[in-house]
């Protein structure tokens, strides 16, 4: 197969882990919006840096598109993205879509490149690095939000959330889950005791359970479980013992965990029941190929206003039901299960540390799809840039396909 020469694919390299490491910083200049013209929709900074990704990424599979067929998950990820772009030609908001659209393929498109460029376990450790550098500029902001209390104010529980350098203390949590879900795997892939790194992970945690952000807190103690099952009884009894520390001596982790139990009406859980509640029957005029790409707020402040809060659907699956319809629906489970088939393949097959670290990135998986259910996971795209990219290196090592460039 014809490759890219050496020295071209390490400036290629080189630039996909420049993204890994300042788009999480990034974040935050969404808030940052300006209009060119009364008549043209309003644009912020990462949009015009997610287009000329979108480009960049496209120059090259453009060029090298025999190449991409054998990828895992083209098949699933090509379905899934001919719905999406195709639900232009009939959404009520058409410039929404292909905005959306192009946020949506551009995650995928870096899936792509990153499989095509990577070549060894030593690209694949150089990017790991860049992945957790990443998180360093996030969580001094965090770090410095929580000790002079400049957190974000809940809407509903009159405490302060940190944020870092996102656009909110959700996105910036599940960012935080993530680089503490592969913290702990490859500190316990180790065979000795690391303590500065199990100190960062005390930190980690402490920011974790700082952005009070419900559905990333159980996606850690999802991956404590089934850490502690499979593996580590420690790090089971430890994940008990976090929990019983939170809920005795943190007056509002007790707040949001009664607030999920008792099903408080003024609670963001009920919320966001209650916009569940409306959008369904919604949804099931146009069931099966949805409203266009990116519409779910346009349904939402049509039928609901803004006076109801965020017009965001708190639901991924939801979201693209409405969006996509049950073709999309079905399509995004598919790229689900194939990841998973993927991932499951390659920790039966790998030992010692390699079979860790899969079990980690299986984990972090599992637990960002579970709580897709209750947050906007999709939506957030510094994650959904840094996890794919990972992904595809981690399948690139551990399958060795030999398509490249």
């Amino acid at each position: 197969m014809k490759k890219v020469n050496n020295k071209n694919r390490k400036k290629t390299f080189y630039f996909l882990l420049s993204l890994v490491l300042l788009r999480p910083s990034l974040d935050i200049f969404s808030q940052i919006e300006f209009q060119i013209h009364p008549n043209l929709p309003i644009f912020n900074i990462n949009i015009i840096i997610g287009g000329l990704v979108f480009l960049i990424c496209l120059l090259f599979f453009s060029k090298n598109i025999k190449n991409i067929y054998s990828t895992p998950l083209f098949y699933p990820i090509l379905l899934f993205l001919g719905l999406c772009f195709a639900s232009i030609f009939y959404s009520i908001d058409p410039f929404n879509s292909i905005r959306e659209f192009i946020r949506i393929i551009t995650i995928f498109l870096l899936y792509f490149l990153s499989y095509q460029l990577i070549e060894s376990k030593k690209d694949f450790w150089l990017l790991i690095k860049i992945i957790l550098i990443s998180y360093i500029l996030p969580g001094i902001f965090a770090l410095i939000q929580l000790i002079f209390g400049l957190g974000l104010p809940d809407d509903f529980g009159g405490f302060k959330r940190i944020y870092g350098t996102f656009a909110h203390p959700n996105p910036f949590a599940f960012y935080t889950f993530f680089i503490l879900g592969l913290a702990l795997a490859l500190t316990l892939s180790k065979t000795r005791i690391n303590v500065t790194s199990w100190f960062l992970i005390i930190i980690l945690t402490f920011l974790l359970f700082s952005t009070h952000t419900r559905s990333a807190i159980a996606c850690f103690f999802i991956f404590i479980i089934i850490f502690g099952v499979f593996k580590y009884r420690q790090i089971l009894l430890a994940g008990i013992m976090i929990f019983f520390f939170a809920y005795f001596f943190s007056e509002i982790f007790q707040q949001r965990l009664w607030e999920l139990i008792a099903l408080d009406p003024y609670s963001s859980v009920v919320w966001r029941f209650r916009l569940w509640k409306d959008i369904i029957p919604i949804s099931m005029w146009q069931p099966w190929l949805g409203y266009g790409t990116g519409t779910f707020t346009n349904l939402v402040e049509f039928y609901r206003g803004f006076k109801w809060g965020s017009l965001e659907a708190h639901n991924d699956y939801l979201k693209i039901f409405v969006e996509n319809g049950i073709l999309g629906l079905i399509a995004y489970f598919w790229l689900i299960a194939s990841l998973l088939f993927y991932l499951l393949k390659i920790f039966k097959k790998t030992i010692n540390q390699d079979k860790i670290l899969t079990l980690g990135i299986l984990v972090i998986c599992i637990s960002l799809f579970a709580a897709s259910f209750f947050d906007n996971i999709l939506r957030e795209t510094a994650l959904q840039w840094n996890l794919w990219i990972l992904l595809a290196g981690w399948l690139k090592i551990q399958l060795k396909n030999p398509a490249s460039f």
